[in-house]
């Protein structure tokens, strides 16, 4: 993965559509393309291979890892504590009901497959952060109809930290990410063809399974409805009849009817509806009212510009030497990506161009709403807007690549290797490598806000 190659691929991809066919698909495009195929699949592998090594380190359960992780274990026993706000919890570790049990469950499944332990909880979160890279590519792909800024779209995705360090821990971030994404790429097949009723209910069935996973999938309704409504105005018209028929079932019940079968463990293990109803209050009332403090909390004005990330993990077994775990992002990506989303508005593209007003909305209303919430706020929320982060600045170092001038293209290939060398550098913090304290000191602690 080097800048050099990528600009190879764009040399012979310069038209944002050439050579593909995005009625074929993503996938249908990438196997008709056996170069950019190649490299695809090097940079899936690398982001694969770079989040399994010492999965199984610690082997204890880190940070959340003690709500989501040993709750899935729970969830694998089938006991009903898993659920119930008022269980009384061992010394340590503590009930996860606070969001819905998606990504508990499919830990347990993993668990029921890889054992019962550290390796066990965490491979979930290593394959749909897999799967999360590849779904960002497609969705990149059906928005802009260009392979390369889809392949480049993987590699900021498998070169950033906080989306490393979120792949690598039992936490249902992830998984919602993967599902969001899912969803958002059903909802573009759909507006390229409003008669196609699959891509409608393929859409409703990700929002479903994102909305099984956490509430914050309210957030991308949200952004459906959003921009529903102003092309409604834009165009004078709604969608097709059939389509206005369809999408009260499609993107309301249908979603509705999935979050509910989440639940079905709980209701076989003997709860009622009026429990249930209790317990979705205890939700609400946690999400909207918590009042904790931590050390680690931050504002979303410090997750765009990586000043704050979350202290997962420490190690200070080997003499002289540090293991952390930090989710800090990669600040060339974070950075690069708001000049992308700065210059994308101020040049007016998205009153151009539906596909970028479409992932400039969806960028802002991952993190915007955050602003006004009550609750206590960490730096892993900002995490499901960076994949569209990475879409952004593909296209536009994708623009770059291509361009005539001289200075735009070495900007792009400076920014590419920039990224990488970040990864590089910031890998062992990102992963509990041991590295000499006083190198910590100086480079992962060089900035005040990433040690807390």
């Amino acid at each position: 993965m080097n800048s050099s190659t990528m600009t190879t691929v764009f040399a012979g991809n310069s038209a944002p559509t050439a050579g593909v066919n995005k009625d074929t698909g993503f996938f249908g495009s990438l196997l008709a393309d056996k170069k950019i195929l190649t490299l695809f699949a090097a940079i899936v592998l690398f982001g694969f291979f770079t989040k399994i090594p010492r999965l199984e380190y610690p082997q204890d359960f880190y940070f959340d890892e003690v709500y989501h992780g040993f709750t899935a274990t729970v969830v694998l026993h089938g006991d009903r504590n898993a659920y119930d706000p008022w269980a009384k919890s061992p010394p340590g570790k503590a009930y996860e009901w606070t969001h819905p049990p998606l990504s508990k469950l499919i830990m347990a499944g993993m668990m029921s497959v890889f054992g019962e332990n550290a390796f066990g909880w965490r491979i979930g979160s290593v394959i749909f952060g897999t799967l999360a890279t590849i779904a960002a590519a497609a969705l990149a792909f059906e928005l802009f109809g260009s392979l390369p800024v889809a392949v480049l779209t993987a590699a900021l995705m498998s070169l950033d930290g906080l989306l490393l360090s979120q792949s690598r821990i039992a936490m249902n971030d992830i998984y919602f990410i993967f599902f969001m994404l899912t969803a958002l790429i059903g909802y573009v097949r759909w507006k390229r063809d409003e008669t196609s009723m699959r891509w409608l209910y393929f859409t409703g069935t990700a929002l479903g399974l994102a909305l099984a996973t956490k509430w914050t999938t309210l957030y991308v309704f949200l952004v459906l409805a959003v921009d529903l409504g102003v092309t409604a105005v834009r165009n004078r018209r709604l969608p097709p009849l059939a389509a206005c028929l369809n999408m009260p079932v499609a993107l309301g019940l249908l979603p509705i009817a999935i979050y509910l079968s989440s639940y079905l463990q709980y209701f076989a293990l003997g709860y009622r509806w009026p429990e249930f109803i209790e317990l979705f209050r205890q939700m609400w009332f946690y999400h909207t009212g918590l009042k904790a403090t931590h050390a680690a909390h931050s504002q979303p004005w410090q997750w765009i510009l990586n000043l704050r990330p979350v202290w997962m993990y420490v190690d200070y077994s080997v003499p002289g030497k540090i293991a952390n775990i930090y989710n800090l992002g990669n600040s060339v990506i974070f950075y690069g990506g708001l000049y992308a989303v700065t210059t994308t508005i101020l040049k007016m593209e998205w009153y151009r161009s539906w596909p970028v007003a479409f992932m400039i909305l969806v960028y802002f209303m991952l993190w915007l709403p955050w602003t006004i919430s009550p609750r206590i706020m960490f730096f892993y929320h900002y995490a499901p807007a960076v994949p569209i982060l990475c879409i952004i600045l593909a296209r536009w170092l994708g623009g770059n690549l291509v361009s005539r001038e001289n200075a735009d293209r070495m900007t792009a290939k400076f920014i590419i290797a920039a990224a990488v060398l970040w990864f590089i550098v910031f890998y062992p913090d990102n992963t509990a490598v041991h590295v000499p304290q006083g190198f910590a000191d100086a480079v992962y602690f060089s900035v005040p806000g990433w040690k807390n």
